[in-house]
């Protein structure tokens, strides 16, 4: 807070990027779980050995989706109605997700269902309050740019698994170990770490420690640079060492077809009144069924390349470099639907999304190792520009008054979608590869199809 006073104006809409972006960066880390649940499904399996199975271990991941679905809502909620402190909820977020990552150290040498609760529910609940603020507060200060504000914040959501992937693998696996335990003869290709790399799987708890303490830093001087836009600076001007900062907002009385002034930082629908439009559930549907292939490319990136290439390392660079794609793509993205409409970017965006992945499958058969990295990189530009347009055309269509609270709506709707997600995923080696990303593919398709029938104007009659 007292870093928040000594900012002058003129500067505080930089430094509210900044401290999304720091933050962002901090709960981006939920990507890196394609690399560590090799390492954590491992330490369960011959330190507490359990029956665990990479397909399992995909159950920590549904449980931090819900966790971060419920409390995006709870959170939007408290900002919205109760009008508590964007910075209060985004502080508390903060102290339960390092709260999970570091209780993971304790619980993954216990069981399977408290590192679920730990590095799941935990982790999903803390990110889940600490996600919408940043983007609201940001949009707040570009409203005429929201897709600029919400790329640059989401480029530190998608760079957080370069940073983190590579410090998972050089401290647990500096060796360049391979798993080499099948997990049955009729499963010869699914392979665990056993403990003749006694030293690998001893350093495994070790990083959940080293992680937190990370997480914390950048939280902290995050939330420091954080500024909250307020009515009073609309229009305002002043005088700061002789210059004079005008704000540059011109067409805030412009409205869409829903009725809503969406350049106006304090105007839109509430909760409710967006639940009664038609429009919500388009939305809803599209972000759940697009964002299912992808994440299941996400989580077994790394399984499914053990199949025919056997370099750990070189699959972990798979991460890092897929996730620089996956980053930079935020800000193309963002500066794609700042110029064409909602429609052509997603329409664009799902259609190479079911491309690459229907055809995944394929890079086994080619022994090109390189061409998986570019496959994987690829497809992770595609991802991370659904959730971008996303937050991007929600406050288009009902205003940013309420952005936390109908986004996180949104979320919370597509619970069944992270369900259905979870369910396929557990039975990854019952459809096969090549069936478990045809499916995906499939599902992708239903959202390609409703952007179709997506039809908010603005008030030239252009798409918005």
């Amino acid at each position: 807070m007292f870093v928040d006073k000594i900012i002058p104006y003129k500067y505080k809409k930089w430094t509210t990027l900044m401290g999304g972006f720091l933050i962002h960066l901090s709960l981006g880390s939920y990507y890196t779980f394609g690399n560590i649940s090799q390492y954590l499904t491992s330490y369960l399996r011959e330190y507490d050995f359990l029956d665990v199975r990479y397909s399992k271990s995909t159950l920590i991941l549904t449980a931090w989706g819900l966790s971060f679905s419920i409390s995006s809502i709870i959170s939007g909620l408290l900002n919205s109605t109760l009008k508590i402190n964007l910075k209060i909820t985004i502080l508390i977020g903060c102290i339960i997700m390092n709260l999970g990552v570091v209780l993971t150290y304790y619980t993954i040498k216990m069981s399977f269902f408290l590192t679920l609760i730990t590095y799941g529910i935990l982790f999903g609940i803390g990110c889940g309050f600490a996600y919408l603020g940043p983007l609201s507060m940001a949009m707040k200060w570009f409203s005429q740019k929201s897709g600029f504000s919400n790329s640059v914040i989401l480029f530190g959501y998608g760079a957080s698994s370069i940073i983190f992937d590579q410090i998972q693998t050089i401290y647990i696996n500096p060796d360049n170990y391979s798993p080499d335990k099948a997990y049955s003869s009729d499963h010869p290709d699914e392979k665990y770490f056993s403990r003749l790399h006694l030293d690998l799987l001893e350093r495994i708890p070790n990083i959940f420690l080293i992680m937190a303490g990370i997480f914390t830093a950048l939280q902290i001087i995050g939330i420091a640079l954080l500024s909250e836009f307020n009515e009073k600076d609309i229009n305002m001007t002043i005088n700061e060492d002789r210059i004079t900062i005008l704000n540059e907002d011109e067409n805030l009385n412009e409205k869409n077809s829903l009725g809503v002034r969406f350049n106006s930082p304090n105007d839109g629908l509430t909760p409710l009144q967006a639940l009664k439009n038609p429009v919500f559930y388009i939305l809803t549907i599209i972000i759940s069924t697009v964002t299912i292939s992808p994440t299941f490319v996400v989580t077994f990136y790394k399984t499914f390349g053990q199949t025919y290439i056997n370099d750990d390392k070189f699959l972990a660079l798979v991460g890092s470099v897929s996730n620089f794609f996956n980053a930079i793509g935020r800000i193309f993205w963002g500066l794609m639907i700042d110029r064409l409409p909602f429609k052509m970017c997603m329409l664009i965006l799902s259609s190479c999304i079911v491309a690459l992945s229907s055809t995944l499958y394929l890079t086994k058969f080619l022994g090109i190792k390189e061409l998986y990295i570019l496959w994987i990189s690829a497809i992770m530009f595609c991802q991370c520009g659904i959730f971008v347009l996303m937050a991007t055309v929600t406050a288009k269509c009902f205003g940013q008054k309420n952005f936390t609270a109908i986004y996180a709506l949104i979320f919370l709707v597509g619970i069944p979608s992270s369900i259905l997600t979870a369910v396929l995923s557990t039975q990854s080696d019952l459809f096969g590869w090549f069936w478990f990303f045809m499916i995906g593919s499939f599902l992708t398709l239903i959202g390609w199809f409703l952007c179709l029938v997506f039809n908010v104007k603005k008030s030239n009659g252009a798409d918005i």
